[in-house]
């Protein structure tokens, strides 16, 4: 049975020391010290022998916390918005040159630009997935935030659609040289390869939403305010950038020219696609966001995105014809002093975006049922579908002069299924945002 300091003295130490019994303590106690250390050290010794080639004794002082993987999620979301963004802008000034000057090689500075876009969002997506997967495999912790994908990745849901997206951009690159080079040049952005670029970046910025929302809810678990006003700052930014990429797409859809023709009747796309993307990406961004203003903030920022491109594009179009040694086409004569994307842009997204949030704030305050805010978001929607920008503000005049009563009818329609298509989507999109544990 182990003894302590004084029973140790008590049976060393004789009762009649006298004068000499506090020297003769200390130096018994010293002794005792000395022994006490020496077995510690032996202790020691046989647990360092015993855990010699073992890494999982020291795994708790080496394992990354939930606070790593949230500034893994974070940063790589915003780096992955970050890359949508460039390919955004490098789109914008491609459709100015195509229309400008027509189709050069495949490596012009604006295609360099998508295809650094997509590379960075490429990376940031297997960078992702592959340090999660490691993580999760080596530390228990991890694993419990990090869900499996086929049973043998791990990762956040954005990083998979941020790397599909990538992937889907980057193969469509190549099958569009080889269009190109089978059927001559078109300008046209419905392309069947430019719009399998287009969305695919689009994606990229989608898939960023969902990487930020992870992040968002893993700062709100760890109580850390200033990642969780990132991470929801992001989001918006998200939204705003897969809302400006789409847009591309779908303001082309203005225009008698790109109707479809039943044989007996026409109608126009833009009231389908425009509806059904305002009420996916907006009435998803208002279900998964907290604040009043969220969807006008959204509209807001992408409008902010086309004023960068009509301050950057117009003079960088000329700096790079005079460096590639390039004329107009015939037609044009100068530099439009105007951006293409801006002039086309569809105006009343705007309108729609402020009616949606005014909805939500409703919702909110008195108390409305699930129904009746659906009914009121895609209401706010089908505002957006009606077809009005700056290069032609008589456009839904000239749709109905054009269609007729009948093809205008089947347009409106048709705009309505997108409604409830693209509001159902967003309610989905909402929901899978806000129920995200990882």
């Amino acid at each position: 049975m182990e003894q302590g300091p004084q029973g140790y003295l008590a049976s060393r130490l004789p009762y009649s020391a006298g004068p000499y019994h506090n020297v003769l303590a200390l130096f018994f106690f010293h002794d005792f010290a000395y022994k006490e250390i020496a077995a510690i050290g032996k202790k020691e010794r046989l647990m360092a022998q015993h855990t010699v080639g073992r890494t999982d004794t020291f795994r708790p002082f080496v394992s990354p916390s939930l606070h790593s993987v949230l500034i893994l999620r974070l940063t790589c979301g915003l780096v992955a918005l970050l890359g949508a963004l460039i390919s955004f802008f490098g789109t914008s000034w491609d459709i100015q040159w195509h229309v400008l000057l027509g189709r050069d090689r495949t490596l012009i500075l604006p295609h360099e630009m998508m295809l650094a876009g997509i590379a960075i969002d490429g990376i940031v997506a297997l960078a992702v997935i592959v340090t999660e997967t490691i993580w999760s495999r080596r530390y228990q912790g991890i694993a419990q935030q990090a869900p499996l994908f086929a049973g043998l990745l791990a990762g956040p849901l954005g990083a998979y659609i941020v790397g599909y997206a990538a992937l889907n951009a980057a193969i469509a690159f190549p099958l569009d040289t080889y269009w190109h080079t089978l059927y001559g040049i078109d300008v046209s952005i419905w392309a069947p390869f430019h719009i399998m670029i287009i969305s695919g970046m689009a994606l990229m910025a989608f898939g960023a939403v969902y990487m930020l929302a992870s992040a968002a809810h893993l700062a709100m678990h760890l109580r850390k305010r200033r990642a969780k006003r990132s991470a929801y700052a992001g989001m918006i930014g998200a939204f705003a950038a897969s809302l400006s990429l789409f847009t591309l797409l779908v303001a082309e859809g203005i225009g008698l020219e790109n109707s479809v023709s039943l044989g007996f009747v026409s109608f126009n796309l833009f009231p389908v696609l425009s509806t059904l993307l305002l009420g996916c990406m907006l009435g998803g961004a208002v279900y998964a966001l907290p604040g009043k203003w969220v969807a006008t903030s959204i509209v807001g920022v992408s409008l902010f995105f086309v004023f960068i491109d009509q301050v950057a594009i117009p003079p960088a179009l000329n700096w790079l014809m005079q460096i590639e040694q390039l004329t107009y086409r015939a037609g044009h004569s100068h530099s439009l002093p105007i951006v293409l994307v801006a002039v086309k842009w569809p105006l009343l997204s705007l309108v729609s975006a402020f009616l949606i949030d005014l909805c939500m704030q409703r919702a909110r305050q008195r108390g409305w049922s699930e129904r009746r805010l659906f009914i009121g978001i895609a209401l706010a929607a089908f505002v957006g579908g009606v077809p009005l920008d700056l290069a032609s503000p008589r456009a839904a005049l000239s749709l109905v002069h054009g269609l007729g009563v009948l093809g205008t009818l089947l347009s409106i329609a048709i705009g309505c299924l997108g409604c409830v298509i693209g509001t159902t989507l967003g309610r989905n999109i909402g929901s899978t945002t806000r129920a995200l544990e990882r």
